[in-house]
């Protein structure tokens, strides 16, 4: 072998384990034979958190953002952020397995987010990197959104929301984050969350707060459990062939910490509608 041709071939292995260590093996789809299943809950405990308030008056279109979770008197906009079962499963939770390298197929249902009476719908999405998301906005007016890398960090798309028209984004995440916010610049109550998964061993809760995930190859993995505005809870597991593990993840009610620019104390705020109701908050 020629030295210039040894040199060559030293700068390409060189150049792959480079790229294999900054982007990480791609997942692969295999067949999977005798697979474990992970099955649980995902529970809030301690004290149900107040909603996040927000002034109508300070915002446009009043009247039209007044439609949906609003107070009694139609001034304050509601987040709901925790909305739980009677025997306290916590809806919106994404559980999922870490760095699972093989597996079965990777197939999610596309992202479609409604727009409608100033308010997104679903509050989180389950997102892969570099998808493809969309936008129905059924309201009469233009929303402005900016897509944040974590909680009002780093903008990273900006996405005019043109009224009755159904527009398109994509979230290229940064470095290994995974969560996106995204936030309508005129009417600040307009959020929805994405939360990055790499592999299709994910599942988001409904209210009953169940998760189910089966089909999993024998191994050890790491499980995560978020909600997002809470801290991520994990746990270790190791999966035998036909296995069924049974997980447990609790979210403590007090632990929530909301910045500044989300927690109104005064104005117009009738202090009753801080106060938790279960027609409010369960089960809807």
């Amino acid at each position: 072998m020629k030295f210039s041709d040894f040199k060559l071939k030293s700068v390409l292995a060189i150049a792959f384990l480079f790229l294999m260590t900054t982007q990480g093996w791609a997942y692969q789809e295999i067949e999977v034979k005798n697979g474990g299943t992970i099955q649980g809950k995902a529970l809030l405990t301690g004290p149900m958190p107040p909603p996040r308030v927000y002034h109508l008056v300070l915002f446009p279109n009043i009247d039209m953002c007044a439609e949906v979770d609003a107070d009694e008197e139609g001034e304050n906009r509601l987040l709901n952020d925790f909305i739980i079962s009677p025997d306290g499963g916590l809806k919106d939770v994404i559980v999922s397995l870490e760095h699972v390298e093989a597996g079965k197929p990777f197939v999610k249902e596309p992202i479609m987010i409604l727009s409608e009476n100033c308010k997104f719908t679903p509050d989180v999405n389950p997102t892969r990197h570099g998808e493809t998301f969309k936008v129905d906005n059924q309201d009469a007016v233009m929303h402005n959104s900016q897509v944040y890398q974590k909680e009002r960090g780093k903008i990273i798309l900006n996405i005019p929301i043109p009224a009755e028209e159904i527009s398109e984004g994509k979230v290229h995440f940064q470095k290994d984050y995974k969560i996106f916010q995204m936030i309508c610049g005129m009417h600040e109550f307009m959020q929805t969350w994405g939360y990055r998964v790499q592999n299709p061993y994910f599942f988001k809760t409904a209210v009953d707060g169940n998760f189910k995930i089966d089909n999993i190859p024998p191994g050890d993995y790491v499980v995560t459990a978020w909600h997002y505005l809470m801290k991520l809870r994990t746990q270790k597991i190791h999966v035998t062939e036909n296995s069924v593990i049974d997980l447990k993840f609790e979210f403590d009610g007090n632990e929530v910490e909301r910045p500044l620019y989300e927690t109104i104390q005064s104005g117009r705020i009738k202090h009753e509608a801080g106060v938790y109701k279960d027609k409010v908050y369960r089960d809807k």
